[in-house]
């Protein structure tokens, strides 16, 4: 066994210096020549990527040695992010509390930072987003450290770190978390989950052109097809991940895929193969001893004793079986204590971090209670001040009384003219629509008129010709057309009556009304009373009536300027929207009423009956109105009109009209579609 160690170290010593001498030529003299910091800052970047994944000790060196030139220069940003980077060799080293103050620090120092002109920080830039690219590699490098310490809050940081990534278009940090986030899942035996990040990750590295972290991506998925017994398709992945990490000179990815290749095959009790393969785990660690730390090697070295010990077992070679599984328990005691002793480190570092944070938020509460304390003594002050002031001046107080209560009076009668100014602008819309209305029955009384002239004249001239069945004839025209001037001159005379109603203050007393009849009266003349004013205007009429509603209990003059006044706000809206789009749209206004809740099919509401209310919809498919105002709508003086269309009273004063009604008036409106008023009116 002795001799076995030695060979061994042996071993590791020559391959340490073969590795010290692996770095490129062309790196070295481009560092050792740089000009001047910023050159090599630049040139110790390359060095440290050729020994992130594979020499974490040379890639800590060339981390602090970044960190140094940042620092010296006073380049915050680049300081933060080569302190990440150190912080990230530290966590994989076992170091996991130096690797906490350095994120700690390094979160405080970017976030701290104000964007400026950067050195080039990595390889994926993102132009001016220097400081948010280093906020989401310390994010994601937290990730990592409550990853290696057994926390979930692992998930959070790298999610916040992706999200940076994406908020930027910085496909690599995207790229990252999407596969440190797919292994992190699978730990947690959430295999959808893992697959999603696996694929995602996937994608972007592949569009992206990203291929360094394939073959860890390809390991993972190969993991997540096994755990969900697509053994063809999960193999497929881990020899697709295989000749890429040999490739890519990653040891780190090339045992942890010889590990999956073990498990797989000693589940399948393939003897054979999983000697095979975890001699190739075995020769895989003894290289990666040479370039990593003392930790990391011995934990992989122990994991390649106990498959090399399990291979043999399945062969039934006990004595290969037991030499290994001893190896491997030596292993593992000798990094037990240190372990520990890094994790009560880490855990120490932890509690001393949120002591501190809590006596930070101590002060900071202490801070503000003075603050407050401040400002609350300056308010006693100022309010003693404002008493010795009203003190002094009470016999102008009592002037000031009588001048705001003559200012008050003014408010309130200037009020009662406003109000009465919209009822007279209603008044107007309705006059204009009843002028256009009224000219039909007024044409048929004129000229029903004129024929029974014609008619009368007519016997007149033939008095001595006409024989009696002519006569007979003649009168029963001219009686037809009397009856057709009764009837539109009873129209007209309708029309005049509800023009006087509506006119006169209510009284306050409610009447059973027609609310049918009514809705479609407000209709023709508000339609007409805007056509009045744009000969040129037309719109697409609809009603919606439930018949077995019949007669409510209504103020009817108080309820007509309600459905005038939403009906002239729904023609204004299709006719403002009319002059925008011109011929490509149709103006269209439907009102209806009904006893239930509105269920929509189709662009036109209809009803059901649940009884207990009478509901009148009035909808257009006007430009709709914008959310941020819909609360205001109802408010007095509110109005979106330009001046001199409008008061902004007439909304308000339908809603305090449906309100002593004991009902509601509500409004569902959608951008550049339309907006539908519902008025709830008890059937009482």
């Amino acid at each position: 066994m002795k001799i076995f160690l030695f060979i061994f170290c042996f071993g590791l010593v020559s391959l340490a210096l073969k590795a010290q001498q692996a770095l490129p030529d062309s790196l070295r003299l481009t560092l050792e020549n740089a000009p001047n910091d910023s050159a090599k800052f630049k040139a110790a970047r390359a060095v440290y990527t050729f020994y992130e994944e594979t020499n974490r000790d040379s890639a800590l060196k060339y981390a602090q040695f970044r960190n140094g030139i940042a620092r010296k220069s006073g380049r915050e940003i680049e300081a933060a992010y080569t302190q990440g980077q150190v912080a990230y060799q530290q966590i994989y080293l076992g170091r996991f509390s130096e690797a906490l103050r350095n994120l700690s620090e390094a979160f405080e120092t970017a976030n701290k930072a104000k964007d400026a002109d950067t050195w080039e920080l990595t390889p994926f830039n993102t132009p001016g987003k220097a400081r948010q690219i280093t906020l989401s590699m310390l994010n994601h490098m937290y990730g990592h450290l409550k990853l290696q310490t057994g926390s979930e809050e692992s998930l959070h940081y790298l999610k916040e770190g992706r999200e940076i990534g994406m908020d930027i278009g910085n496909s690599f940090r995207v790229v990252v978390a999407d596969m440190v986030l797919a292994a992190n899942y699978l730990v947690l035996d959430r295999t959808d989950s893992a697959l999603f990040y696996a694929n995602e990750g996937e994608v972007w590295a592949s569009r992206s052109g990203i291929n360094k972290y394939l073959s860890n991506i390809y390991n993972v998925k190969g993991d997540i097809f096994i755990r969900k017994e697509n053994d063809s398709l999960g193999l497929a992945y881990y020899y697709r991940a295989l000749p890429l990490a040999i490739d890519g000179d990653n040891v780190s990815v090339v045992t942890a895929v010889y590990q999956s290749l073990v498990n797989y095959y000693h589940r399948k009790a393939m003897g054979d193969s999983v000697l095979y393969y975890a001699q190739k785990e075995f020769d895989a660690v003894r290289s990666l001893g040479a370039i990593t730390s003392f930790l990391f090697t011995e934990i992989n070295l122990g994991k390649a004793y106990e498959n090399l010990a399990m291979a043999y077992s399945l062969k039934k070679d006990r004595d290969k079986s037991n030499e290994f599984l001893q190896l491997a328990l030596k292993v593992k005691d000798s990094i037990s204590s240190v372990k520990a002793k890094r994790m009560a480190t880490f855990q120490r570092l932890t509690l001393d971090e949120q002591i501190r944070r809590q006596n930070e938020e101590e002060k900071r509460v202490a801070t503000e209670t003075k603050r407050r304390t401040l400002i609350l003594s300056a308010v006693i002050l100022a309010a003693l001040f404002i008493i010795l002031l009203v003190y002094r001046n009470n016999r102008q107080k009592q002037k000031a009384n009588q001048i705001l209560q003559q200012t008050l009076a003014e408010l309130r009668s200037t009020q009662q003219q406003l109000i009465q100014s919209e009822k007279m602008a209603s008044l107007g819309e309705l006059t204009a629509g009843i002028a256009h209305e009224i000219q039909n029955p007024l044409n048929f009384v004129n000229n029903f008129s004129e024929i029974n002239m014609e008619l009368i004249e007519e016997v007149r001239s033939q008095k001595a010709t006409i024989n009696m069945e002519e006569l007979q004839e003649i009168l029963s025209d001219i009686a037809v057309n009397e009856e057709k001037i009764n009837h539109h001159g009873k129209r007209a005379d309708a029309i005049v009556k509800g023009m006087l109603q509506h006119s006169q203050s209510a009284k306050g007393q409610k009447e059973a009304t027609d609310i049918n009849a009514l809705c479609e009266e407000y209709l023709r003349l508000s339609y007409h009373g805007l056509r009045a004013k744009d000969k040129s205007f037309n719109a697409t009429l609809k009603t919606e009536f439930d018949e077995s509603i019949g007669k409510i209990n209504i103020v009817p003059q108080d309820m007509g300027r309600v459905i005038m006044n939403l009906l002239t706000n729904a023609f204004y809206a299709v006719a403002e929207k009319k002059k925008l789009y011109g011929d490509n749209y149709q103006p269209a206004v439907t009102i209806g009423t009904g006893r239930s809740p509105l269920s929509r099919r189709g662009p036109v509401p209809t009803f059901r009956e649940v009884g207990g209310e009478v509901l009148i919809t009035i909808t257009d498919n006007g430009n709709g109105i914008p959310t941020s105002i819909i609360d205001k709508i109802f408010q007095p003086f509110f109005t979106t009109k330009p001046t001199g269309h409008g008061t902004g009273l007439g909304l308000s004063l339908a809603y305090d009209i449906v309100k002593a009604h004991g009902g509601s008036i509500t409004v569902d409106t959608e951008n550049r579609t339309g907006t539908s008023f519902l008025v709830k009116l008890p059937i009482s």
